[in-house]
């Protein structure tokens, strides 16, 4: 069984794959990407993966077996693809509604899941435009899939398997029902109703250079980083950079401990960010020197020295894949919609829950309130389309401003842009967040909740 997913244009179909073949589509959808939003999708005849990006960028992946929708990591994608049964590769385009309501799809559970047998689909349609819901509704069998979004009670998409701009019923919402009932008429469709808007990015998505000319899979099946610590010219230990930081500093509670007085408590960070690596100095008392230049915070390349007192630390990136044999497939940053107009549901009950996770910047847009939860040491915010936040505006820098996470605190720092950074109405180039904090930056506001 396969579902056929909605798309604006089958840009491709492809019988003979191999790694090969679906590097070459991944550039090619990387490129078209720049444009308007485009997936990948590899099939055989037991599931079927999914690959997809924006603003030439790999953004997630998800995958379908057996009807059921869910998400996976990039590293899965190229991982299962390559151990299918005769897999076949299409490359869609499709558009920013297409792309949004099919990772809620594959990244959330829908709070109803009924046959159309059973529900007056009219009803439910009614209530969803009197509640002023925003979210989606699909029906979906064997060979067919459709999608209808609704925001602030208004339908504002259909995506079906050839989706056109303009309705050719009456309505979107007219052309839907006939579609439902004509098609269910034989056999019914599920109906399924998500009201969570949360999408993310994969795990494991990284920035993919405008320039990358090679194979994905040596972005996403190699080896992490190693970091060596030498002293006087000889090794003293090294570390696997598996994991998003990295803390170098005297006291032991840091990953890296180096045992002396010039050395802070907390000196320094190593950061992972989307696949490119930090060192970030830690207002430490004697500095950290990259390559020998004093640094605030820097970006790390391969054979890169940091210099922390009388150490040095190495950063080498690794070639080569660490995929054994025998390794098995387990079957906009994390933002979250909220609908204020559905307070009452299950769904929203947790999505408000999850509001109250500390710490995390609230986002007035036109669809509710966007949170964006601050989990990792370093959020950024500019134009840069890499950035956490992105957000446009005259004289705002590509890499604005940043949140970051310094032990116990959350601090906010002005890094570039002409544009002044106010918390509270008040112009700041470095200061502690507090609960109920406004951030502004030109237009944008964000409230900053711990």
């Amino acid at each position: 069984m396969r579902t056929l997913i909605p798309h604006i244009a089958v840009v491709g179909a492809f019988d003979d794959f191999s790694k090969a073949k679906l590097n070459e589509v991944m550039h090619n959808a990387l490129a078209m990407s720049a444009k308007s939003p485009t997936c990948v999708e590899v099939f055989d005849g037991a599931q079927q993966r999914f690959l997809f990006l924006r603003e030439r960028q790999i953004y997630a992946a998800g995958a379908i077996e057996s009807g059921q929708f869910g998400d996976t990591t990039i590293r899965e994608f190229l991982l299962g693809s390559n151990h299918m049964n005769f897999p076949q590769i299409n490359l869609y385009e499709v558009n920013s509604k297409i792309l949004h309501s099919l990772l809620i799809m594959f990244q959330k559970k829908p709070v109803l899941r009924v046959l159309t047998s059973l529900l007056d689909l009219d009803e439910l349609l009614d209530n969803i435009e009197a509640e002023g819901k925003s979210c989606i509704v699909s029906a979906s069998r064997e060979n067919f899939m459709a999608i209808l979004r609704y925001e602030k009670g208004k339908v504002a998409a259909l995506c079906h398997e050839a989706s056109v701009p303009l309705p050719r019923e009456a309505s979107f919402r007219d052309e839907f029902l006939v579609r439902i009932y004509t098609i269910s008429a034989d056999q019914p469709l599920t109906i399924s109703l998500y009201e969570d808007m949360l999408v993310s990015y994969a795990a494991d998505a990284k920035t993919v250079p405008d320039s990358f000319p090679g194979r994905f899979e040596e972005l996403y099946l190699s080896k992490p980083p190693m970091v060596s610590l030498r002293f006087k010219g000889k090794e003293v230990d090294h570390w696997v950079f598996d994991k998003p930081e990295l803390r170098i500093g005297r006291t032991p509670d840091n990953d890296i401990v180096i045992d002396n007085l010039a050395v802070s408590r907390l000196h320094a960070l190593l950061e992972e960010e989307k696949g490119q690596y930090y060192v970030r100095d830690c207002d430490s008392l004697n500095g950290t020197v990259l390559n020998g230049q004093k640094i605030g915070r820097a970006r790390l390349e391969d054979s890169d020295t940091i210099s922390i007192g009388k150490h040095t630390i190495v950063f080498r990136r690794q070639g080569g894949q660490t995929v054994p044999a025998e390794e098995t497939i387990q079957g906009f940053d994390q933002t979250m919609i909220i609908n204020p107009n559905n307070a009452s549901s299950a769904a929203q009950a947790q999505r408000l829950t999850a509001m109250r996770r500390p710490p995390h910047l609230v986002i007035k847009t036109e669809y509710g309130d966007r949170i964006v939860e601050i989990k990792t040491n370093t959020v950024t915010i500019g134009k840069d389309i890499a950035a956490d936040i992105a957000i446009d505006g005259l004289f705002v820098a590509k890499r604005h401003a940043e949140i970051v996470r310094v032990d116990d605190r959350v601090v906010l720092r002005k890094v570039g842009g002409l544009r002044k950074v106010t918390v509270d109405g008040k112009p700041v180039r470095e200061v502690e967040l507090k609960d109920n904090d406004e951030i502004r930056i030109g237009n944008e506001a964000f409230i900053f909740h711990e």
